[in-house]
């Protein structure tokens, strides 16, 4: 092949480098903003849980200590918090993917970053729910 063939060669390919490469980055950040889709909806939920969680500390403080109930509210509350503090944990540990990362590995991270933030957002919404329902009977 004469230089101008290798000359063109190597324009397309560096053409498709361009062409490919948005793509491939175009996943990870659909992915992360997935991601951070998720986080934010279950922040407003935490704001939820956690008003409810003060209405049942409250109760909590006009019941007899060794009382049934006060067990029940108790064990609602630490799970509460430990949903609390499972999201401030995720967050303090929760990088972004580095635009020089690799797709696979970005995408990888991303993955286990959803999972972990989904399964905290259903922990929330469980505490919430049980609050919910708690303060209905009353």
């Amino acid at each position: 092949m004469d230089k101008n063939t290798w000359i063109g060669l190597a324009i397309a390919a560096a053409a498709l480098v361009f062409v490919l490469l948005p793509q491939q980055n175009q996943a990870v950040k659909d992915l992360e903003a997935q991601t951070m889709a998720i986080h934010d909806e279950a922040m407003v939920e935490m704001a939820e849980m956690n008003r409810l969680g003060r209405t049942l500390k409250r109760m909590l403080t006009e019941l007899p200590a060794h009382s049934p109930r006060a067990d029940s509210l108790q064990a609602l509350l630490r799970q509460m918090k430990k949903a609390e503090d499972d999201m401030y944990t995720w967050m303090r540990e929760y990088e972004p993917p580095s635009p020089q990362q690799a797709k696979e590995d970005a995408l990888r991270y991303l993955q286990e970053q959803k999972k972990r933030i989904s399964q905290n957002q259903q922990d929330i919404r469980q505490a919430r729910d049980a609050a919910q329902k708690i303060l209905q009977q009353e």
